[in-house]
């Protein structure tokens, strides 16, 4: 037989009374009725679950009551859950980068939302800025974190980090061992850049070094760009939190004069899920806390 949860509440309200009067004041509900519908179960069970004068729980009364405790915390737990996820406190959340990225920001954003959201995860996928944007317009991706991301009506966005950016060069560039640079100073190198790949990012640096380098395109992912550098006269411009996890045999070099990366942003499709919403939220916490 099935047993609703409003009688089992009932039965566990007057074991932790100890009496059928004063369970009925705690539920709001009289006495005589509270007492006919524990009866009624207690004789559809074919147990006696209480002693009468003086009220007291019977070895089947026991069992019945811890078993309803369980029943009734796994009930509310449900209750609970089910809010929270419609509130978008546990499931997944899809998270695009560069990998301008990884060291840093992604992981300060992926802690912030653990410490606030113990239940919420976030899969993390680096890619090229291309295939960010295109992930997220075909919903692969719920959040993006990218630099020169396109201007979309579809788009919200939020800045995240600021940065400065750095030259990289291999050990045997004339420059390797130089302990700052200016543009000009860049002027006869060949500068490492995917034409394809990276369109947005590719026109803010060559807008931020105010000349028109000679530009080698590369389709090397990730670190294996750092590759071209041996043994050549290429270089590579890349946010300032790369430069502490760079290959060995790759050179850093601060601008003279800061120069600024594109900003690292946080974009999203309007109307994002309860959940991206939650990410948006900590990366907006985190962005006033350490943005630069």
């Amino acid at each position: 037989m099935s047993i609703d949860l409003r009688l089992m509440r009932y039965v566990v309200a007057v074991a932790d009374e100890g009496g059928f009067q004063r369970a009925a004041d705690r539920l709001h509900i009289a006495q005589p009725a509270l007492s006919r519908q524990v009866g009624d179960l207690e004789r559809a069970l074919g147990v006696t679950l209480f002693t009468r004068r003086p009220t007291g729980l019977t070895d089947a009364g026991r069992v019945f009551v811890a078993s309803a405790r369980r029943i009734l915390d796994d009930a509310d737990g449900l209750v609970e859950r089910s809010k929270a996820a419609g509130r978008g406190e546990f499931g997944a959340v899809r998270l695009g980068f560069v990998t301008s990225a990884a060291y840093e920001a992604v992981p300060r954003l992926v802690d912030a939302v653990r410490e606030r959201h113990p239940g919420l995860t976030v899969d993390q996928v680096e890619g090229w800025s291309v295939e960010l944007v295109e992930g997220l317009l075909a919903k692969r991706f719920d959040l993006v974190l990218s630099r020169s991301m396109p201007v979309r009506p579809e788009f919200g966005r939020l800045p995240f980090h600021r940065e400065d950016l750095i030259v990289v060069v291999g050990a045997a560039h004339h420059l390797a061992g130089r302990d700052a640079v200016t543009p000009a100073d860049l002027v006869g190198s060949r500068l490492l850049l995917s034409r394809r790949h990276m369109p947005g990012y590719r026109a803010a640096l060559l807008s931020a070094l105010g000349h028109v380098p000679e530009v080698e395109d590369t389709r090397l992912p990730g670190w294996r760009r750092f590759d071209e550098l041996a043994g050549g006269e290429n270089y590579q411009l890349v946010p300032r939190t790369l430069g502490d996890h760079l290959p060995a045999d790759a050179v850093m070099i601060p601008f003279a004069d800061r120069l600024p990366a594109p900003d690292l942003e946080l974009v999203w499709r309007r109307d994002p899920s309860p959940a991206a919403a939650l990410v948006i939220a900590c990366a907006g916490g985190r962005a006033a806390d350490g943005g630069r």
